[in-house]
């Protein structure tokens, strides 16, 4: 089976509560949604239960905003990003130290993990990729990714299938503790990052499991 799985921002309780639901079988493949990283203290542990689980199975590690920008701020020195460090990245800032080289180093073995992620991801009838794409990007081919792409929650086509084919699933924007559904577009952020829910979207029957257990139908 295939699993898309939304933001966990180090929520590490309902990783595993989500885990424990869809108890991954051989060949399983994860594909994950980005923010990995802010809003919950549990990065260290988070990070190891994705690292474990990569050794076990095949996944996939999607770039979210927050990726981005600890990436762009630490390792290409554009500052300018501290704004929004310091408005997310409290419980990392108070854990690591709050000056630019301490940082570095604190998460070193977190810079490694995102020089892997990618941009988006292709499965099935699916599109997985962190926030949206612009309305002119759904026939570009090959897809160019922007900086916009990583934060869009407005200016998307929610009802246009990526060439006619893929629908978007995305997480980036925390909606509700249950998923929207549109034609082109499904977001399943359930609000890990705020304490509330983790979800995943099985690819093959459209199921969306919650980490409750609760299962919601993308189908349209």
């Amino acid at each position: 089976m295939n699993y898309i799985i939304g933001d966990i921002h180090s929520n590490i309780t309902e990783l595993k509560k989500l885990f424990k639901i869809i108890n991954p079988k051989k060949g399983d493949i994860f594909i994950f949604l980005g923010d990995y990283i802010d809003k919950n203290p549990a990065l260290d542990e988070t990070l190891a239960f994705l690292l474990e689980l990569n050794r076990s199975y095949n996944c996939v590690f999607i770039k979210g905003n927050h990726e981005f920008i600890w990436q762009r701020y630490l390792v290409h020195g554009e500052l300018f990003r501290r704004d929004f460090i310091e408005r997310h990245g409290q419980h990392t800032l108070q854990r690591m130290g709050k000056n630019h080289e301490e940082l570095k180093e604190g998460l070193v073995e977190f810079l490694k993990f995102v020089e892997k992620n990618i941009d988006y991801y292709i499965v099935g009838k699916y599109i997985a990729l962190h926030a949206g794409l612009l309305p002119e990007q759904l026939s570009q081919d090959p897809l160019q990714f922007v900086e916009l792409n990583y934060f869009l929650r407005d200016k998307m086509d929610v009802d246009r299938l990526y060439f006619d084919k893929y629908r978007v699933v995305a997480g980036h924007t925390f909606l509700g503790v249950e998923p929207l559904i549109k034609k082109g577009y499904i977001n399943i952020d359930l609000g890990a990052g705020y304490g509330k829910y983790l979800a995943a979207l099985r690819v093959e029957d459209g199921n969306i499991i919650r980490s409750d257990g609760r299962i919601f139908n993308a189908n349209i």
